[in-house]
């Protein structure tokens, strides 16, 4: 499956760039995603990463989707 991951804040200025196409496996979940962003790019490493899919937060045992959007955790009062 081609997977069009999206970009925001400082992991968009970080990777130096909004999307990127990856091909992955069918059956791939949320986790295995977040496990070869964190290979692919290392300031990943410690970072908590969310991901939302259609507009709602993915928990790692979702699916991956042909889109997934990947943010920093969101703060703020």
């Amino acid at each position: 499956m081609k997977v069009k991951i999206r970009y925001f804040g400082r992991f968009a200025a970080e990777i130096g760039k909004f999307y990127e196409e990856m091909e992955m496996e069918d059956d791939a979940k949320i986790r295995d995603l977040i496990e070869i962003l964190r290979n692919k790019y290392s300031f990943l490493q410690e970072e908590i990463i969310e991901v939302s899919v259609d507009g709602k937060y993915a928990s790692p045992d979702d699916p991956v989707a042909p889109e997934i959007s990947v943010f920093p955790i969101i703060s703020g009062g």
